[in-house]
């Protein structure tokens, strides 16, 4: 098959190897700056590089959409108008977690197959290449669209090496909520923690903490998250947490607000499971009722 990849950053860059070792051509590289799409080009054997989509390959079968969400449409407006393909035998998907294949609306009305798939993963600039393809094994791809885009959504995966989960159009925005959580505000917490550490002092650092860290997420996929919890508000130690959210408000009221709401839905979890008595669970949640109309 003939690929375009439009997008030659950490997502794009990963998605082309891989591939380009499964024996896929990638026939053009499209990207913003000539410099990154020359040296995508170059590591998957590809004689052509642009930063115009008006250059995608004649040839192209798949194009893969690998930019910013907000930016997007606007690119598949423009390779709909621009591009000298076949569009009715064209397949086109961007990798957006957020956007919906609507983005790719005019494609689809000149012919084309349309659908998004998001690989669930971290892609950081600071990661090195090789880390990054090793880290793609196994992974699974958020699929939406329509029915009949599958079958060929899954075929690519399956040569990612990866799964595919098939995601409603419209509960993808969910999808995307669930991902910011599980990726980005578990790396926010973790610098919340280094933050802490430095107030301590002492130069500790977050390596001593990995094994703990480590664990608690295995054992929250392994066991669920409501087997796997510990801590004061599993054990209903108010006084605890008392000491806790006044220590936080002294140094900060949004953290404090932060810890606050995260032993909210702790708690939640707590009474789903019926991990302590009603008594206890009520006491808890007087005190955080009580202390987040004192951080507000």
């Amino acid at each position: 098959m003939n690929v375009t990849i439009v997008g030659a950053g950490r997502v794009g860059t990963t998605l082309a190897i891989l591939l380009h070792k499964k024996g896929y051509r990638i026939a053009s590289v499209i990207s913003k700056r000539k410099t990154s799409a020359y040296k995508l080009a170059k590591l998957v054997k590809c004689s052509k590089s642009s930063t115009q989509v008006s250059d995608i390959a004649k040839a192209t079968e798949l194009i893969i959409i690998s930019i910013p969400e907000e930016n997007i449409k606007l690119i598949a407006d423009e390779i709909a108008k621009k591009a000298d393909v076949d569009f009715k035998t064209l397949n086109v998907f961007h990798t957006s977690g957020a956007h919906t294949s609507d983005d790719l609306i005019n494609l689809n009305r000149k012919g084309s197959q349309v659908f998004s798939l998001h690989p669930i993963q971290t892609f950081p600039k600071e990661a090195v290449l090789g880390n990054q393809l090793s880290k793609m094994k196994g992974i699974y791809y958020g699929f939406e669209g329509k029915t009949q885009n599958f079958v060929f959504a899954n075929r690519i995966v399956e040569s990612l090496n990866g799964k595919i989960l098939r995601i409603p159009k419209e509960r993808k925005i969910l999808y995307h909520i669930a991902c910011v959580f599980a990726s980005n505000y578990s790396v926010t917490l973790l610098g919340i923690v280094a933050e802490m550490l430095k107030n301590i002092g002492g130069n500790i650092k977050l390596d001593y903490f990995a094994p703990l860290i480590k664990t608690s997420i295995d054992n929250a996929i392994q066991y669920t998250p409501k087997n796997a919890l510990t801590g004061p508000i599993r054990r209903g130690s108010c006084k605890t947490v008392v000491n806790h959210l006044q220590k936080l408000i002294e140094l900060d009221g949004k953290l404090a607000a932060l810890y606050q709401s995260m032993a909210y839905h702790s708690l939640k979890i707590v009474k789903t499971k019926r991990l302590l008595n009603p008594k206890k669970i009520k006491q808890m949640e007087q005190i955080l009722n009580r202390i987040k109309r004192g951080i507000n």
